[in-house]
C-alpha cells in the first residue's frame, strides 16, 4: 500500500498515516541504534516529512559534516535492504540542534547541569509546566533543582514536552 493513499476520508485517514509513520520510525530506530552505537553515535530520532526521511544523531563532543556523511553511507544500504527508503526520495542525516526535544533518560543525562523547561501530566490528568536545572537522572525519573531551592522529581513517562531553556 502506498502511504499517500488514504483508506478513509478526512482526519481518520490522516490519523492512520501518523500511526504508520510512528511504527516505521520505531522500526528504523530499533534497526539503526545498535549499529550507530558501536561507533559512539547516538540515534536521537527519526523524522519524516513528505518524501524526506531524516535521521537525527548526536555524538559527544559534537558532530561534523563528515560524521553525517559517514552515517549516511552506513545507513542508506541498510534502509534500502529493509525497504524503509521505498516511500522516500531523500535521506538526510543531521544533528537535532540545540532546541531539540528531550524525551529519554539519555537526553536528560546528556543535559545534566542545564536548565530545562518541562510540560508534564499530573496524576489528576492536568498539565503543568516546570523549569529547573537537571541535577539527577535515573531510567524513570529526572530531578530538577528549582530557583527557589526545592528539588522536584518528575517521572519521565509523564513528560509531554521538554526542552533546554535557552537564554539569549
Amino acid at each position: 500500500m502506498n502511504r499517500e493513499e488514504p483508506l478513509l476520508l478526512g482526519h481518520v485517514a490522516f490519523f492512520f498515516i501518523l500511526i504508520m509513520t510512528s511504527t516505521e520510525n520505531n522500526s528504523i530506530l530499533e534497526l539503526l541504534a545498535p549499529i550507530l552505537d558501536l561507533d559512539g553515535i547516538e540515534l536521537v530520532d527519526v523524522e519524516t516529512q513528505e518524501k524526506t526521511l531524516r535521521i537525527l544523531i548526536h555524538k559527544p563532543g559534537g558532530l561534523s559534516v563528515s560524521d553525517c556523511q559517514a552515517v549516511n553511507r552506513v545507513v542508506r544500504p541498510i534502509l534500502e535492504v529493509h525497504k524503509h527508503l521505498a516511500n522516500y526520495t531523500q535521506l538526510e542525516v543531521a544533528s537535532p540542534g540545540l532546541d531539540r526535544p528531550l524525551r529519554t533518560a539519555a537526553d536528560f543525562k546528556r543535559n545534566c547541569g542545564r536548565t530545562v523547561q518541562i510540560e508534564a501530566d499530573s496524576k489528576d490528568d492536568k498539565k503543568y509546566q516546570m523549569q529547573g536545572t537537571v541535577i539527577e537522572v535515573s531510567d524513570e525519573k529526572v530531578v530538577l533543582a528549582q530557583i527557589n531551592g526545592k528539588h522536584v522529581a518528575i517521572n519521565i513517562s509523564e513528560i509531554r514536552n521538554a526542552h533546554i531553556h535557552l537564554k539569549w
